[in-house]
């Protein structure tokens, strides 16, 4: 190799030397910033420590392979209770939340609770009168369905208006109507069977009512005023269930209730005498629309209608 290649071949090499490494000052101050802002370094939220009496109490002498530090699986649960301040009752012995103790005195709290809520010392002194709607005085209980009133307020009531609790409509004796006094009641027996009874009636029982005109009293609308009065035809089978509801009838008609005066619900007319809730088959056939027979559900419901009056 000639001089000026050497001399090349050097200055080649003394340009690919790399320049020696700077050193890097760190303040202090800097340093301690960095290491403060480390993650790793971070206060992390303290952890509430078990209790060491609670914890011991958990304490198995005979853990589970499965279990490395001596704590029943069963009791895991109540140590995370101890941890967030879940306290429950544990038995005296084994320090085992005592399921049977909390239901015991759950239910015996409940039990409590409802025995207050139905005392009748404390249900009598808030009882209101509901005819005049104040609190009672002189407090009277209905013996059958025992709602209470002032002894003056249910009184006037039964005297005045009729025998049978506001509240719930339990009959207290006999219920009298304002049927006039002036009419009649006829039995008759067709045989001829209805439509619906043909295998289970002999016959057929034909009611006739008649009323003639007349003159209203106090008890109806309009005392003094003249009433118009009606003649009606009505019919039952005449067998077992047929016969039940015409005594019932009968009865019916002697407390003054199957008539009534008023406005006629059919033609809208004024004082005339009309019926009083108890519904009649008037018609021989033609069915419900008509008034008249089949009727499956006539039997019980001229029953129930009855027994709303006291009648049964």
């Amino acid at each position: 190799m000639s001089d000026h290649d050497k001399g090349n071949h050097s200055l080649l090499k003394a340009e690919t030397v790399a320049p020696p490494a700077k050193k890097c000052t760190i303040d202090a101050s800097a340093s301690d910033t960095m290491k403060a802002t480390t993650p790793q370094s971070r206060s992390s939220p303290k952890k509430p420590e078990i209790p060491t009496r609670e914890l011991s109490k958990l304490a198995v002498k005979h853990p589970s392979t499965d279990d490395a530090f001596g704590i029943s699986s069963k009791n895991l649960k109540h140590i995370s209770e101890i941890i967030f301040n879940k306290p429950r009752s544990l038995d005296a012995a084994s320090g085992v939340p005592n399921e049977e103790n909390i239901d015991t005195n759950h239910h015996n709290q409940n039990e409590t609770e409802k025995v207050k809520m139905t005392s009748p010392k404390e249900k009598k002194e808030t009882e209101i009168c509901t005819i005049c709607l104040d609190d009672c005085t002189e407090p009277k209980e209905l013996d059958r369905c025992g709602h209470v009133f002032c002894s003056t307020c249910i009184d006037q009531y039964f005297q005045s208006v009729k025998p049978q609790c506001p509240c719930c409509f339990t009959i207290y004796g006999e219920i009298r109507g304002n049927q006039p006094d002036n009419g009649t009641m006829k039995i008759n027996i067709v045989k001829r069977r209805l439509p619906g009874f043909e295998h289970d009636s002999y016959a057929t029982i034909e009611i006739t009512y008649h009323f003639p005109d007349g003159t209203q009293n106090e008890k109806h609308p309009n005392p003094g005023m003249p009433y118009y009065g009606t003649t009606r035809v009505a019919y039952l089978p005449d067998n077992s269930d047929g016969r039940r509801i015409l005594k019932l009838l009968k009865k019916a008609f002697e407390l003054r209730q199957i008539f009534t005066v008023g406005q006629s619900r059919t033609t809208g007319r004024e004082n005339v005498l009309t019926w009083n809730d108890i519904h009649h088959k008037t018609s021989f056939a033609g069915g419900m629309e008509r008034f008249g027979y089949p009727d499956d559900t006539y039997i019980n419901r001229v029953l129930q209608e009855l027994a709303a009056k006291g009648i049964q």
